[in-house]
């Protein structure tokens, strides 16, 4: 008789478990050739330093909190990045203990949210970020196989601060649905979606010393998130391929049972590939009102536009979506 989630849950979350997840986390931060760890300080002020040298009675606590059902995030230190497209992203840096949490229960979730991408063949080769074994460059790959099958003509788009207009509504739904209505992975999931962020300027656009987060202990309610997903951790990508699955078993299921297409998406980027150049704009239309039903918007050109590609060469030649 397979575990339950919950019994699972309390497999991952032991304190040398999390001990564990802390030590790679510890190396993947290391730079070798510097021998230097750079694993950034969350809002609560607890540096790398402090958090490595009281791991044991640190581990305990998270452990005892999450098997209780106590747990809560802290408020994300935000950080605004450009975008090489243009604009900016906010990242959301999590505190240590946090990441933690994030990492143990993305391990604990991984296989049984990779069941849902992966129910046919052809779900498994949609979503290409945030999983195991898929990339960027696995995508181009799945890009290039279909041009070379005639699949020249594409709708090259983009979902409009995707991450930032995420339904809480539609997608706590969604993980009861999958984990339960009251279970520890779905209490944990609730605050995490829930969780909000703390500027790292302050009300007067400066930014805030390192001190601040030493000293001020932000509000949770004042900082509460009521829609979209904090970028930056394991779990924010597991979440948003979760949020778009729906989506995805559409464009397979259905729209492909209208149109001869190809389908690839990395994050909330994608691309749908045709044989027909006039089939273009119907899907478009059609995209664009399944997207709206699930409360999100694409972007409008040119970061969604229609493309041709070239067969015998990566040339790309698009042209204007009204044309």
């Amino acid at each position: 008789m397979s575990k339950s989630l919950d019994d699972l849950l309390v497999e991952y979350f032991h304190p040398e478990k999390l001990k564990a997840a802390f030590k790679a986390y510890e190396e993947a931060k290391t730079d070798f050739f510097e021998s230097t760890i750079n694993v950034p300080m969350g809002a609560d002020g607890i540096s790398y330093e402090t958090f490595a040298r009281e791991l044991d009675c640190r581990c305990r606590f998270i452990s005892n909190r999450v098997l209780k059902g106590t747990y809560q995030f802290y408020p994300f230190r935000q950080i605004d990045k450009p975008k090489p497209s243009g604009g900016e992203r906010v990242l959301s840096i999590a505190t240590i203990r946090d990441v933690l949490v994030q990492k143990v229960l993305y391990d604990a979730l991984y296989n049984k949210v990779e069941k849902k991408f992966q129910a046919t063949p052809k779900l498994d080769k949609v979503s290409c970020a945030y999983r195991k074994r898929k990339s960027a460059p696995y995508a181009a790959t799945l890009i290039h196989r279909h041009v070379q099958q005639g699949f020249i003509f594409a709708l090259d788009a983009d979902i409009v601060k995707f991450f930032d207009r995420i339904s809480h509504l539609r997608l706590i739904a969604l993980i009861e649905e999958n984990f339960g209505r009251n279970t520890l992975a779905t209490n944990l999931l609730r605050r995490f979606v829930k969780t909000g962020g703390l500027s790292y300027k302050d009300e007067l656009g400066k930014p805030r010393p390192k001190s601040f987060f030493h000293e001020e202990k932000p509000n949770r309610q004042v900082v509460l998130r009521t829609q979209g997903i904090p970028q930056g951790g394991v779990l924010s990508g597991m979440l948003a391929n979760f949020y778009l699955h729906e989506f995805d078993c559409w464009v397979v299921h259905e729209l492909s049972s209208r149109y001869n297409l190809r389908y690839v998406r990395y994050a909330d980027d994608f691309v749908l590939l045709l044989k027909e150049s006039s089939a273009i704009s119907l899907v478009h239309e059609e995209v664009t009102q399944r997207l709206q039903d699930m409360e999100l918007e694409l972007h409008s050109e040119p970061k969604t536009k229609y493309v041709t590609y070239s067969k015998k060469s990566s040339r790309i030649c698009w042209f204007p979506i009204h044309a």
